[in-house]
């Protein structure tokens, strides 16, 4: 399952919940991340703390095993997702 990194739970905090679509194309998967208030129908909602993220059944399925990260650059938000390591 998708995890949330401590930087990314403080972004999400101020910013509220993110919902991360999936659609394949030719060479692979485009995620697309817009703000969201509620789930939709079939996603998975990954939750740590305050942050909340809704995930489509695809989007849920290509980043199972990756760990949802955010840089602040003045105005906005970069996410990015990295693997997970092995405890």
């Amino acid at each position: 399952m998708l995890e949330i990194d401590e930087e990314a739970v403080a972004a999400l905090s101020q910013m509220g919940a993110l919902r991360v679509t999936a659609q394949e194309d030719g060479d692979g998967v485009e995620l697309q991340i817009d703000d969201a208030t509620e789930p939709q129908e079939g996603d998975q909602v990954v939750e740590r703390g305050e942050a909340r993220v809704f995930l489509d059944p695809l989007a849920a399925e290509v980043l199972a095993d990756q760990v949802l990260g955010v840089h602040a650059h003045d105005d906005h938000f970069h996410f990015t997702f990295e693997d997970q390591t092995a405890e």
